[in-house]
């Protein structure tokens, strides 16, 4: 398992950066990866932020690049499973399941390939 985050700030169409493994205390050099504008999700907003406990919530995600191929999208809101409606490539839409109450929110979007 990988974890780790390294954010870099720049504004270019392209970027391309060196991709590092550290274990333990011995750094790996592993390969380049390019990030490319017009290849990337950019997601600018979500609508409603809140709903209810119970779920059945009509979820978009807007902003720009998105996949249209709603197979590719797993999104879990607070661990459960929110299935994908519809896709374009402003938005991608999913419905809220129901929750055991109120708990700390997390929000994961995961897109294949």
């Amino acid at each position: 398992m990988f974890t780790g985050v390294e954010t870099v700030e720049n504004d270019d169409e392209t970027y391309t950066c060196a991709v590092k493994a550290i274990v333990g205390n011995v750094e790996i050099d592993l390969n380049t990866v390019e990030y490319q504008a017009t290849k990337t999700t950019n997601l600018q907003s979500v609508t409603p932020r809140y709903g209810p406990v119970t779920g059945g919530t009509e979820i978009v995600f807007a902003g720009e690049n998105f996949p249209t191929d709603t197979s590719l999208y797993t999104i879990t809101l607070d661990g459960i499973n929110c299935p994908v409606s519809a896709a374009t490539s402003t938005s991608v839409t999913c419905t809220s399941g129901s929750r055991p109450g109120l708990i700390e929110t997390k929000t994961e979007i995961y897109i294949s390939g």
